[in-house]
């Protein structure tokens, strides 16, 4: 990948509100990310009517007492898609959502996705799986909570489906992460077993576990976004803010620029710079004509446009044939 790719991840943190979505888009525009995603679900499709009534906290909402409140609220329906993905394309960013379900899926179709994203969770759905890689579109597949076995079964199964264009996250499916936990010597790792590029969808808080899962090789970040850290709901603490995502982009940025070279190289500013501080061998006193040199009579002095200190051994028991005054520079032809 020539470059990096940068995902706002709202997920849930609309909280409902298609205004709210909005807001985050166009704050996700101009902190730099290249997509925002979301996550296309259907509380009766995600989760058994039998937990519905389960207690949860409430993430901050006075109009959430269970489970099935929560997925509830944070669905999105066909016309909260059109209105996201028409809002998207009139800002240039590109929409990207995880569908939860095969419904979901044919939604993202219908709208013209370019790529899908399969959560950790899912990796062993295998229905869902093939459901979504019969569409031949790039598969972006977050591996939280499996075993390189399970990213392999998985990988083969949606190669077996006809689908190659697989992107696999390393992800550490706890919220928030732990910076401790986060792992990132497995991207390295997963490059090396499945020779697939492979990026970081992260939970950690702050913005500094992204960039060095960058300097590690990732080439996709995937990050929770939001406008404010105070809103309800359960990833707003563990979202970067603007400010976070901002530094995010311009120091991960760099430091792609600053890996992209595989060899040791010298850069032509860096070549200018050896002039200034490189030495060259020049006489340490006022030498006569006749004089053999000696090692006493050499000094090795900036700047470095003249012979280098390297062969100073040729010019010793040399005889001069042209005087010299302190500090001129030696040259070939001035010896016998």
């Amino acid at each position: 990948m020539d470059n990096l790719f940068f995902i706002a991840e709202i997920g849930l943190n609309h909280n409902g509100d298609i205004n709210l979505a909005k807001e985050m888009i166009d704050s996700a525009k101009e902190s730099g990310a290249n997509a925002v995603k979301f996550q296309s679900i259907k509380a009766d499709k995600l989760i058994s009517k039998n937990s519905f009534e389960n207690k949860v906290d409430g993430f901050g909402f006075t109009d959430v007492n269970n489970i099935g409140d929560f997925w509830k609220k944070v669905s999105i329906d066909y016309e909260f898609h059109i209105n996201i993905k028409e809002y998207c394309d009139k800002k240039e960013i590109e929409f990207i959502s995880t569908p939860f379900d095969f419904d979901s899926a044919d939604i993202l179709e219908k709208l013209g996705v370019k790529r899908y994203k399969i959560a950790s969770g899912d990796l062993t759905h295998y229905p869902l799986l093939q459901y979504v890689a019969k569409k031949n579109k790039p598969i972006i597949l977050s591996t939280g909570m499996s075993t390189i076995g399970e990213i392999e079964n998985a990988v083969e199964f949606i190669k077996y489906n006809g689908n190659n264009q697989i992107t696999l996250l390393h992800c550490l499916s706890l919220y928030p992460t732990p910076p401790e936990l986060a792992n990132l010597n497995a991207i390295p790792l997963l490059k090396n077993i499945f020779d697939l590029p492979v990026g970081f969808s992260d939970h950690t808080i702050g913005f500094h576990i992204p960039i060095a899962a960058i300097a590690k090789g990732a080439t996709v970040i995937e990050k929770h976004f939001t406008i404010n850290n105070d809103l309800p709901g359960p990833d707003q603490k563990l979202s970067a803010n603007p400010n976070e995502f901002i530094k995010m982009v311009k120091y991960g940025n760099e430091i792609f620029q600053a890996l992209k070279e595989k060899r040791k190289v010298i850069s032509p500013q860096e070549m200018e710079m050896r002039k200034n501080t490189r030495r060259s061998i020049v006489a340490a006193n006022d030498l006569t004509e006749g004089k053999v040199l000696s090692i006493e009579n050499l000094d090795f002095k900036r700047p470095g446009d003249g012979i280098s200190p390297k062969e100073y051994k040729f010019f010793i028991g040399k005889t001069l044939i042209i005087s010299k005054k302190e500090d001129d520079k030696l040259n070939w032809n001035d010896v016998k």
